[in-house]
């Protein structure tokens, strides 16, 4: 029996000569062992009807970093599999990512 999926995101941002950002995905679950998760995330706003897309199946562990986000709004969504059933999503669960404004700008005039 698959059970219910709790999931959370935490976002995290690092303002390098190449801005990165990333969206790190952690999960509650008791299924037994022998469980794999799957990781599904649509753009945009979870509110409505947003479509899914698969970007990280057979996992093994109960978080998922996306390193492939960009500045803007992500839902996310897991379900784990266990002898060939997949069970229904978790709860969905949003992430804004921001983009990174030029900081500290100064005039001096001579």
């Amino acid at each position: 029996m698959i059970k219910t999926i709790a999931l959370f995101i935490i976002c995290s941002f690092a303002a390098l000569a190449q801005t990165t950002h990333s969206a790190t995905l952690t999960w509650t679950d008791t299924n037994p062992t022998g469980v794999t998760w799957t990781v599904y995330r649509a753009t945009g706003l979870c509110s409505g009807t947003p479509t899914y897309s698969k970007i990280a199946t057979a996992l093994t562990v109960k978080t998922y970093e996306d390193l492939s986000v960009q500045p803007g709004n992500y839902c996310y969504t897991v379900t784990a599999s266990y002898n060939s059933m997949e069970s229904a999503p978790s709860n969905a669960a949003g992430a804004a990512i921001p983009s990174f404004s030029p900081t500290g700008l100064s005039i001096t005039v001579k």
